[in-house]
């Protein structure tokens, strides 16, 4: 179950707002909290939103087939 804990190699970023962090425009303190993206499911697969510019970031069409997902919440507990 270790792919259920925070296993991301590749994060998927906004080439925008990593440019305004990059040139000090940022009102938070990291990428993260500056792109403010929304995640979730669409009709036709999976959608990365950027609220701060109301763009796509990217669409994940799964055409008509339901992939695999786990939704279980799991915690990593502290020291491990």
């Amino acid at each position: 179950m270790q792919h259920l804990f925070h296993s991301i190699t590749h994060p998927v970023v906004c080439a925008t707002c990593a440019e305004e962090t990059a040139q000090g425009l940022a009102d938070a303190a990291s990428l993260q909290n500056y792109s403010r993206l929304d995640v979730g499911f669409t009709d036709r697969g999976l959608q990365v939103w950027r609220r701060r510019h109301q763009a796509n970031l990217v669409h994940i069409d799964f055409e008509g087939r339901a992939p695999d997902a786990d939704f279980r919440r799991l915690e990593k507990k502290p020291g491990r």
